[in-house]
């Protein structure tokens, strides 16, 4: 299964709700976070992680047979102990990077055909004119978004555009403003959830860290292949 989360407008949250989709994945499998946001990659300088493994061997990896690979070979652990897929810092690269894995009969495409595999894919801002396909190969796309009206414009072009292709895609809202109701009849899409407008210093705060990490498990078991009467995952503190 592939789960990718990006946004279409400024900074919502999309790394973190990304982090924590994958730290709390709650379907007895582990996912694994492959950071492939277009302006370049975060989490390597912010983590203090190694240039390689990365998304650069893993792409390279692919070569001659993509069904050979395994990605577990290149992630690194956070210090949460979340495998990652760490990008380069240089933006380029990432495109580069990404497109080759979301060519046809890549690794991304196999990805999203196996069900005892999870990845979500942090794909960052967006540009709704030049949709990146790794988006249209996802099982599920998030787009996070703060529900208000300077927001609705590029969303509803990028609504548009991943239902148009087959794209299941659906709204993750971000603090105050419209509300659930108004968000999905002015779109036309399904909201899988709302998260808490809370402050991102230290990444997660600790006085609002399980408020945040239950908000993101109700969204986890809303994804496919989600049952009901999943048993609640103990929220880490290490992610939450």
């Amino acid at each position: 299964m592939l789960v990718a989360v990006a946004s279409v407008k400024g900074a919502p949250g999309v790394t973190r709700l990304a982090m924590t989709l994958a730290a709390l994945w709650p379907h007895n499998i582990s996912a694994t976070l492959i950071e492939a946001d277009a302006a370049g990659g975060t989490l390597a300088g912010r983590f203090g992680l190694a240039s390689t493994p990365s998304l650069t061997t893993l792409a390279a990896a692919m070569f001659p047979a993509a069904q050979d690979v395994r990605i577990g070979e290149h992630t690194q652990q956070l210090p949460s102990g979340l495998p990652v897929v760490v990008a380069p810092a240089d933006p380029a690269g990432v495109q580069a990077t990404v497109a080759d894995l979301a060519a046809t009969g890549g690794l991304l495409e196999q990805v999203s055909a196996d069900s005892e595999t999870t990845v979500i894919l942090d794909c960052g801002r967006v540009d709704v004119r030049r949709l990146s396909r790794a988006l249209f190969l996802a099982n599920e796309v998030l787009l996070v978004v703060r529900p208000v009206p300077e927001e609705i414009g590029l969303l509803d072009v990028a609504v548009k555009s991943l239902q148009a292709a087959g794209s299941r895609v659906r709204l993750v809202l971000r603090g105050a403003g419209y509300t659930t109701g108004e968000m999905s009849r002015t779109l036309g899409v399904e909201v899988a959830g709302r998260l808490p407008d809370a402050p991102e210093t230290g990444f997660f705060v600790r006085s609002r860290r399980n408020v945040y990490a239950r908000s993101v498990q109700q969204i986890a078991l809303g994804i496919g292949g989600a049952r009901s009467s999943a048993a609640p995952v103990a929220v880490s503190e290490a992610v939450a």
